[in-house]
């Protein structure tokens, strides 16, 4: 009997482990379901990576329902390149059958994640705190909530020092250069984002700057009050504020881009590459330079110029620390 071709068993394998991701809320070590689909993990690893990349006409592959989201991570959720991660997840989209519309534990959880959220900033909110426990009890009973309930906590913390002007004290490690700092800072806006809940504030320099609540180490909020100023959104527009890059990757490279950009947008594309405007933070230059490792020798800045060989300095870096 003829087997299959490549690419249908590799579809048909791809579709067994959505089926098999869409039951565990937190995801699965990739060698796990590898070891579940009996396939090698470094070729399912690639395989849902390309998928994810893919840009397909789903009416072409009945059998495959393209999830809202792939994550690759690591065993705490946050989030890791996929060549390196330890971790995957999926939420699929809804199935329906006889007009209704059956809920995965993958949306559940997303659920009690967004319900966990609105709680930090209304901790007074009984009836919601009383769902999401049930929530958990019941459906979702057994998938740890630890971090995310210290995270909801110091959101609440930190949001109450918001609303009555007071400072705080964090102990922070930076996200883009070694070491752990310590601040007092002025908190003006407490807002989440896909990379998880940010603050915005103030520092001793009148400087505004973000902070990723992931990378509080510890906060304390001082007796000591702040007038908040008249141009807060100004200040936290000038800190916020993108600059565009052109840059083209391979097609199953595009991820990258849409990983360290807050948006992009589509110039060109053909089969093989595809050219993208991505609309990047500060720090660019270092965003840039991980762009470029993890995109690999193919991605290309187009303009500005002045940002063609930030990648460079990196890799020479990378290569000197592990030759050693």
């Amino acid at each position: 009997m003829t087997r299959p071709p490549v690419y249908v068993r590799r579809f048909d394998r791809v579709t067994r482990a959505l089926n098999v991701l869409a039951m565990h809320a937190n995801g699965l070590p990739l060698n796990q379901l590898a070891q579940a689909l009996d396939t090698d993990p470094e070729a399912l690893r690639e395989e849902l990576r390309v998928f994810f990349a893919a840009d397909m006409p789903l009416r072409y592959y009945a059998r495959i329902s393209r999830p809202t989201t792939i994550r690759f991570h690591d065993a705490d959720g946050d989030d890791a390149p996929p060549e390196h991660a330890e971790y995957v997840s999926a939420i699929p989209h809804s199935a329906m059958e006889v007009g209704a519309d059956y809920v995965s534990v993958g949306e559940l959880a997303r659920i009690y994640r967004a319900g966990q959220d609105l709680l930090a900033i209304e901790p007074g909110n009984t009836d919601l705190e009383d769902a999401l426990d049930a929530l958990v009890a019941t459906a979702l009973q057994g998938i740890g909530t630890r971090r995310s309930a210290w995270l909801a906590d110091l959101a609440a913390r930190l949001g109450a020092a918001l609303r009555e002007h007071l400072h705080v004290r964090i102990t922070y490690a930076r996200a883009w250069q070694p070491g752990v700092r310590e601040h007092v800072i002025r908190p003006y806006r407490l807002t989440k984002t896909r990379r998880g809940w940010e603050l915005d504030a103030g520092l001793d320099d009148d400087h505004t700057g973000t902070f990723l609540l992931s990378g509080i180490r510890s906060a304390e909020v001082l007796e000591e009050a702040f007038d908040r100023p008249d141009d807060v959104d100004q200040r936290i527009a000038r800190n916020r504020r993108t600059e565009p890059v052109d840059i083209a990757v391979p097609q199953d490279s595009r991820w990258v881009v849409e990983r360290f950009a807050e948006s992009v947008e589509v110039i060109n594309e053909t089969e093989d590459e595809v050219r993208l405007r991505a609309h990047l933070l500060e720090p660019i230059e270092e965003r840039l330079a991980l762009l470029h490792v993890v995109a690999g020798p193919s991605a290309f800045v187009y303009t500005p110029t002045r940002h063609r060989d930030v990648g460079v300095g990196l890799a020479k870096r990378l290569l000197e620390h592990h030759r050693a």
